[in-house]
């Protein structure tokens, strides 16, 4: 009887223990989901954000000054806890997933996580935790819908190029994905942020890489190798085999058919 007694216990324990230790992607950072101990229900309900959403300002969450920007975020949310991502003129794929927004006002949108800071008529406040505040208005139709097909021509990242390891050292940031169906599922490990900047030899650096899964981030190092034109990431037991598709001074785009990264440097070079 006390053996099971005390098997209970353990049982018990452990469900606390797995509950606590759910985590959501603030950032930059690993951060312990905070418990919901009293109930407590979100602010904002999926209803109220059904339809349309483009970004029409961004500010430094720091600083609070107006940030320019040609990667405006557009968010399509519709009546089944789905949501569809864009990030570009050109882009012709969408990054679909799950909708949800937790007790304390966090919004998942696909694999992008943020804050609701409000939500007043038709403009919405989300705070991204790591770098800006968004400003986004409810809208019939996006704006580059309105330009006609022929007005904007896509990009042409179809043939991987083969770049020095000095074309790509610095720190650089994703502001956008571009993902064909299915590219990011649940497990996929998405990169972040990518810095390199202790060059070992002509083909070889090492660095630190940013990447999150499902919702939880982690930062660690990691040693780049150039070979032609690809690009090997390793980062203590994970692996990310990409090719490079442009490297200057204010681009980096690099990965695979199915999914592409695009990157700007931190800080102007």
């Amino acid at each position: 009887m006390r053996a099971q007694y005390f098997l209970f216990l353990i049982t018990v324990f452990s469900f606390i223990t797995l509950a606590n230790a759910q985590y959501k992607r603030r950032g930059e950072t690993l951060q312990k989901r905070p418990s919901n101990s009293k109930g407590k229900k979100p602010d904002y309900s999926l209803l109220q954000l059904q339809g349309k959403w483009q970004e029409f300002e961004r500010k430094d969450r720091k600083t609070n000054a107006l940030v320019p920007f040609n990667d405006s975020v557009q968010l399509i949310f519709t009546d089944s806890n789905k949501v569809e991502t864009r990030t570009s003129v050109e882009t012709s794929m969408t990054l679909d997933g799950e909708a949800d927004i937790d007790w304390d006002n966090t919004l998942t949108v696909a694999a992008d996580v943020y804050t609701i800071k409000s939500l007043t008529g038709n403009t919405l406040v989300l705070d991204d935790n790591d770098r800006f505040i968004h400003r986004l208005r409810k809208t019939d139709s996006f704006w580059y819908e309105k330009l006609g097909k022929l007005s904007v021509k896509p990009e042409d990242f179809s043939t991987p190029i083969a770049v020095g390891i000095n074309n790509i050292l610095g720190k650089w940031f994703v502001y956008r994905r571009r993902a064909k169906p299915g590219a990011t599922s649940r497990n996929a490990m998405l990169i972040k942020n990518l810095n390199i900047h202790a060059k070992s030899d002509e083909h070889t650096a090492a660095g630190d890489i940013t990447f999150y899964q499902q919702l939880s981030s982690q930062e660690l190092p990691c040693i780049v190798t150039l070979h032609g034109v690809d690009i090997k990431i390793v980062a203590g037991k994970n692996t990310w085999n990409l090719s490079v598709y442009q490297a200057d001074a204010n681009n980096f785009v690099f990965g695979t058919s199915s999914l592409l990264y695009y990157c700007k440097p931190t800080t102007p070079k």
